[in-house]
């Protein structure tokens, strides 16, 4: 190596080694935002999709539960609406045979007046209560039988005792203080008895 070839090398060791990068890319100033690409969306297409597919379902689900209640509510009122009808027949049912009987007492009453006979008030009052029974029995009353029977804590209610002498008359009801009454099998009022005690 000359004299000349190692002054050279010498400068360019003192002067520092400098790289220029010239890549138009690099420069953010020149860069047109324009041109960059379009965001992507946050999810897939099929994501949003079904995104709508259930936000259409949710308004469809509401929808009809809207319709539902206000059926429900129809349908509630007119229930309510045909019990208080057949509430209102089935009073008049249960009414109209007691005004049966009271226009037959009213018979009795005024053909025991006329007459001036307590027969003819008595045979009155006794095909009102014939009646009657016959009125109960249609509609499922029926009167519990008690005299001769053994006592029926379920059906009678002991309100005395008895003395006798039979033993085979020992719990058996003697006397019929008040009838009882089941309505279809279930009771309506015990029958008040009195009942035999052999002591």
């Amino acid at each position: 190596m000359d004299k000349q070839q190692k002054t050279e090398t010498s400068e360019t060791e003192q002067q520092g080694f400098q790289v220029i990068d010239k890549r138009h890319f690099l420069d953010l100033d020149k860069i047109d935002k324009e041109a960059l690409p379009e965001e992507k969306p946050r999810f897939p297409s099929y994501v949003e999709e079904l995104r709508a597919r259930m936000a259409e379902t949710e308004r469809q689900f509401q929808e009809k539960k809207k319709q539902i209640d206000e059926e429900i509510n129809r349908t509630k009122s007119r229930l309510e609406a045909d019990f208080e009808r057949e509430l209102e027949l089935e009073k008049q049912k249960i009414v109209l045979p007691f005004i049966e009987i009271l226009d037959n007492l009213q018979r009795a009453v005024d053909a025991a007046s006329q007459t001036g006979s307590v027969e003819h008030l008595l045979e009155g009052v006794q095909m009102t209560a014939n009646l009657l029974r016959s009125k109960l029995r249609s509609i499922g009353v029926e009167e519990i039988p008690t005299l001769n029977q053994p006592f029926d804590p379920n059906f009678q209610q002991a309100v005395g005792m008895v003395k006798v002498a039979d033993p085979s008359q020992d719990g058996v009801v003697l006397e019929e203080v008040q009838p009882g009454y089941c309505l279809n099998g279930q009771l309506l009022r015990p029958a008040h008895v009195r009942v035999g005690h052999a002591g």
